[in-house]
This record gives C-alpha cells, structure tokens and sequence, in this order.
C-alpha cells in the first residue's frame, strides 16, 4: 500500500507540474465527481483559509476538522475519543485535516485553485435539499428528492446483524447442517443452530448539516463490538448519499458472521452484479448448483426499475447475500426482499488456512446514487462513488528538471 501511494504521488507530481502555480485537483475517474476534497492539513505549509477558482473568481472556505496527531500529546482529554481507547496519541487534535466541496469535476479533467490567507463565509445553503425522515432516534429512514416517486433508501440503512452458532463444537455443527440433503431438516437445524443477533442503538443520532450536505451519525450497541458508529452523508444537490461504519471487533475464535445492511426500494427486482469485470444477474446467469447464498462482486449491485435506476456501491465489502444472513442455506431462488443488501464484513466459519481471529478497529463505506434513467456505465459511476480526487500543490518556482527527470528512478 506504501508503494502504491508513493507510486500514485510521483506520477500525479509528474503529470500536474505543467499546470503551473496553484492548488491542482484531478478527477482521474470516468465520471464527473461532487464532494469533499480532503487533505492533512499541514501539507498546505501555511495560513490558508479558503481556496479561489481563478477562472470563475468564486471562492470556498477551507473546512478544518480534527484527527490523528501521530507522536503528538494531548492537550486535553477532549482530545480522545471514545475510539482512541489507548489514549496515546490523540484522534481528536484540532485541525488536523482540511476540506473543500468541489461540485462536478468533470471526468478525467484537473481544475486549478488558487490558495488564500482570507476568510470567507460558507456558500449559501443549497434549497434543493432532500427531505429526510428519521425514526424515534433521529436516524435517517428515508430520503427523497424532487423528481423522485421513491426513496434513495428504506428503513433498516446502515444496520449492523451477527450470526453465532449455539453448539458446544461450532463447527461440526455448521458441518452437520451442511452435509444435511434434506431441504427441510436443513432448515430446521439452521434455525436450532444459527442465531441473528441485531445491533441496537446506543444513543441518539447528531445531526450536522452543511451547505452541501447533511450527516448523521449514531453509535451502536451489540454484544461482540466493543463499540461502533454508523454515519449516513447526504447530499443536497443530487440523490446520492454515503454511509461509513466503524466498529471494534472483540477478540474471539468462536465462529460468527458479521453484515451491515442497505435497504433499497427494489424489493422483487433483481440487480446487475459484477464479477471479475463480467456483469450478471444472480440467481439466473448462474451454473446450476453453484452458490447463491452469497456472491462475490467487484464492489456494486445496480437496479433499474420503471420508478428509475439504483446504484449501491462497497468500497471495501467483496461479498453480498439478498434479504437477511443465508448461511449454508443452498439457496436456489431468490428471496423475497431483493432490495435489502448485506455486505460480509467478517466470517471465520471455515477456519482453515487463514488467522480465525482478527480483533480490533475496522471501517466500511458504501454509497448510494439515484438517476432517472438506466444509461450510463455502473462500473464507470461506480469508481467516481469511491474514489477521491488527486491533490497537488504547485510552488510558484519551476520544478527541477533533474529531480523529475529521477521521479521512477530513486
């Protein structure tokens, strides 16, 4: 990962020092991007407050925000958070990162900022906000735009649900249900042995809205987390909304699966998966007899329906089941809730050549996007989704021309 981002900053230094003075944002993806660009704060080497697009003369506020200050010791104890439970350094330093909202960069394009020392007020609230209904918590349940007959998403976004296995030795019991032929008697064990376990809420949701969008964010209670937090972004200007979950698994050798799920207005549809740059749909162009209770996927699920199109997208998350937790449940037809996704973050079921225990702290993204129409390439949407935009900052002096000419030759 070091030598992929070193590789990445050497070519993106290589490829912008042209555009002269300035901060450089590229958009190296095949679809316009609309979002916040983040950097660490201290790569800006100075005072700035704001940024100026010389072209257009408009002007954003710089956003600063708190995070991880590595070797740095706290100031206070608002410095730690409830994650930080080492208490070294802290994770909640005043300013440690920076943010812009960009609105459509173009794809494959680089736009050119100016940095500045002035303060300016934040742009004005967008009114094309969506309207959002929240539950007795105040976490979203729905959101929609204009131009929408349905939601972006359902009750049940961004719910956490284990499955544990209630035998004195797991794993033979999961090789009994396995080895099970009878449909029925199968059923009957998985129900016997296999338990749901749903997260509840640990509090209310916070609500924080910018001219740009809008975030909420609730932390969660479940019986094999030491603690997890669920945030749901959503824009204002366009249908589309972000949902990032980080939790901390607790040591455990025991079997169990973990699933965070996303609700979508899609129930008796079936989505267009990707695997291995193939698109298909499940449980129809499939091999017989291979498995449908779980699929792996290059990172989207994209449904098209007359009331418009549904693009839900893992950046992190390779497998995905329909409706609820299938283990071992030889699925040959496709459950009744369609829409309801569940991404496998975690299954130490097999235990066979790899660690069955991984502790600790683990952070997931999805995104949701909504359009009116099916055209468009989902793969192609989907990697605008999850990517972030490349930033430069070019000095006013000329680059030399012999450190460039060694960029790939250390």
């Amino acid at each position: 990962m070091a030598l992929a981002e070193w590789l990445l900053s050497q070519r993106a230094r290589s490829r912008l020092v042209g555009e002269g003075e300035g901060f450089c944002v590229a958009n190296a993806t095949r679809a316009p991007f609309s979002g916040w660009v983040t950097m660490i704060s201290t790569c800006l080497r100075d005072d700035y407050r704001s940024v100026t697009d010389p072209v257009t003369g408009a002007r954003a506020r710089l956003e600063f925000y708190p995070g991880v200050q590595p070797w740095g010791r706290p100031q206070s104890p608002k410095e730690f958070s409830p994650e930080d439970i080492s208490a070294v350094f802290p994770d909640q330093s005043p300013n440690r990162h920076a943010r812009f909202w960009v609105e459509r960069l173009d794809a494959a394009s680089v736009k050119r900022f100016q940095l500045s020392k002035d303060e300016v007020q934040d742009s004005p609230s967008s009114p094309d906000k969506p309207t959002v209904k929240v539950d007795e918590n105040g976490w979203p349940v729905s959101a929609v735009w204009a131009g929408m007959k349905k939601p972006l998403f359902t009750a049940g976004i961004g719910e956490f649900v284990s499955v544990k296995v209630n035998a004195f030795a797991p794993r033979w019991a999961l090789a009994d249900i396995w080895n099970t032929g009878d449909a029925t008697k199968r059923e009957e064990l998985r129900k016997e042995k296999l338990e749901e376990v749903l997260a509840k809420p640990g509090g209310p949701a916070t609500m924080e809205e910018t001219p740009h969008s809008i975030r909420y964010r609730q932390p969660l209670k479940h019986p094999r987390l030491g603690w997890a937090t669920r945030q749901l972004e959503v824009w204002k200007r366009e249908p589309r909304a972000r949902l990032t979950f980080r939790l901390n698994r607790l040591s455990s050798f025991a079997p169990e699966i973990f699933y965070i799920a996303t609700s979508l207005p899609c129930d008796g549809t079936l989505p267009r998966l990707s695997s291995g740059g193939q698109p298909f749909t499940p449980f129809t162009d499939q091999l017989p007899g291979s498995c449908r209770d779980y699929f792996a996927i290059d990172g989207w699920a994209d449904y098209s329906i007359p009331d418009g199109r549904w693009l839900w997208v893992s950046r992190d998350a390779p497998l995905l089941t329909f409706d609820r937790p299938q283990p071992l449940a030889r699925l040959d037809r496709p459950p009744p809730r369609t829409g309801r996704l569940l991404a496998m973050i975690y299954n130490n079921f097999w235990y066979t050549n790899f660690l069955g225990d991984e502790p600790g702290v683990m952070e997931f993204q999805f995104d949701l996007v909504w359009r009116g129409d099916d055209s468009g390439d989902a793969a192609a949407l989907a990697e605008a989704l999850t990517s972030e935009p490349v930033v430069v900052i070019n000095p006013a002096l000329p680059e030399q021309p012999s450190f460039l000419k060694h960029l790939y030759q250390p």
